[in-house]
């Protein structure tokens, strides 16, 4: 008998006991939706409105992945870390060039992602240290700050690393004042709260225990770091988090750097990332600070009569995604709904007595949108919020969801229509783009890292 065989006969199995059954029929379960359910969820859906702005002509898409490696065969569970962020510049007219109907020559697209950047980090993961640090968790806060310090557009100059550009997101905050300093949760060595730190090269000590602390220590990352087995949890929340202040990094840089044209760029500029506009775990406090980030510098974009600036969050998987996918066909062609939370407690989380959280009020700088384009195509996006904060909650919680407060939707809609991918179904072609240049598959990229881990303890 085949493995399949004795496989499907245990599931048989499970399903015909009496005991599953008599659980399975007191069980309340999603369906798909038909007849006066199906034709009110449908109602949500309203016309895309047209373009409210002319489309920005640079995308800068950005996208990231994360890998551990064992050093050693005999020593499996001896790993480090690697994280590869893509930042691939596209512009728009250069690829408008290249399309013949429905077909884009895939030749050209290559030469058009030349303009493509790539960032890699590399982490002290389970059972090793760096730098004679005396813990995992030590030399990976150690790699962390010196990877954000010196991850700068100008070599000779700290200022331009994003360490500062953390500094500057950091000064949002409340106990925050300046742009130069920021104050830690707590220490990760002896826990005394609010600890002080400056933007300055120097190594910088506890007051208490006079150990080392760092400024990147505030993103919290290190909680999640262990000296035994995985560390694939604080890989992917450095991954996450710097994805999204790289945003502020490359508007920051441009303000700075040009004062009195900024604007100008910046208003032909959009940036579209590889899933929600969203932050998660212990970094999430940072996803309020960009919000705040990216709102006053649409402010400056308004007043001076341009268009704000587009951030978009394309989202390819989740439960929104799955139930979008569920009704798509009854939804009609060149539609969107702006997601609320009622719709979405309702009809897709099942969650028929909801608390009165909020959802994504910690998490999101984003609001969720689904889109059925003129081709039929299934999207499920978001659009930076068009709020400064988040503090009034139940305010919140309805205005995000009107989507006349979403001044420049038609916008967003006309730049996911342009850039729809063929190849990838609910992706667009720079998310595409930036996903093969970071992409750090199994077989054959994450073989490659195993055997340059290998190699270099050898």
């Amino acid at each position: 008998m085949s493995n399949t065989t004795i496989d499907r006969t245990s599931y048989i199995d499970i399903i015909e006991n009496p005991d599953v059954k008599s659980f399975l029929d007191n069980c309340d379960f999603m369906v798909e939706p038909t007849g006066k359910e199906l034709d009110e969820i449908i109602s949500h859906f309203v016309s895309v409105p047209d373009a409210e702005y002319d489309l920005p002509q640079k995308i800068i898409s950005i996208d990231g992945s994360n890998y551990e490696a064992s050093v050693r065969k005999e020593m499996p569970f001896t790993k480090v870390g690697f994280v590869k962020i893509s930042n691939l510049l596209l512009k728009r007219n250069a690829y408008k060039d290249l399309s013949y109907g429905r077909f884009v020559n895939p030749f050209e697209v290559a030469k058009l992602s030349r303009d493509n950047t790539s960032l890699s980090f590399a982490f002290p993961s389970s059972n090793m240290k760096y730098k004679g640090e005396m813990s995992v968790r030590d030399g990976f806060r150690r790699a962390l700050d010196e990877s954000l310090y010196n991850c700068r557009f100008d070599d000779s100059d700290p200022s331009t690393s994003v360490r500062t550009t953390l500094f500057r997101l950091a000064s949002h905050k409340a106990e925050n004042l300046g742009n130069d300093k920021l104050t830690l949760f707590k220490c990760p060595s002896c826990g005394a709260e609010k600890i002080e730190l400056w933007d300055i090269p120097e190594k910088q000590l506890c007051p208490h225990c006079k150990n080392a602390v760092y400024p990147s220590d505030c993103l919290r990352i290190w909680e999640d770091v262990g000296d035994a087995g995985s560390n694939q949890s604080a890989l992917t929340r450095f991954t996450n988090s710097f994805m999204h202040i790289l945003i502020a990094h490359y508007i920051r840089f441009l303000k700075e750097k040009s004062p009195d044209s900024y604007l100008n760029a910046l208003s032909d500029l959009c940036f579209i990332v590889n899933g929600p506009l969203a932050v998660f775990g212990n970094p999430a406090w940072i996803h309020s600070c960009i919000l705040k980030y990216l709102y006053d510098i649409n402010q400056e974009l308004i007043s001076s009569g341009r268009a704000p600036i587009i951030v978009l969050g394309v989202l390819k998987s989740g439960p929104v995604c799955d139930y979008f996918k569920m009704i798509g066909n009854f939804v009609p062609s060149d539609t969107l709904f702006c997601l609320s939370d009622d719709f979405r407690n309702q009809y897709i989380t099942f969650d028929r007595d909801p608390s009165s959280t909020t959802f994504g009020a910690e998490t999101y700088y984003g609001q969720d949108f689904l889109l059925k384009t003129q081709n039929a195509k299934l999207f499920v996006f978001n659009v930076l919020l068009p709020f400064r904060d988040k503090q009034d909650k139940e305010s919140f919680k309805i205005e995000k969801a009107r989507i006349t407060n979403y001044r420049n939707i038609g916008t967003y809609v006309k730049l996911i229509e342009e850039f729809e991918c063929d190849l990838h179904s609910a992706s667009l072609v720079p998310v595409a783009l930036a996903q093969k240049y970071s992409a750090i598959s199994l077989e054959p990229g994450g073989k490659v890292l195993d055997l340059l881990a290998q190699s270099s303890f050898r």
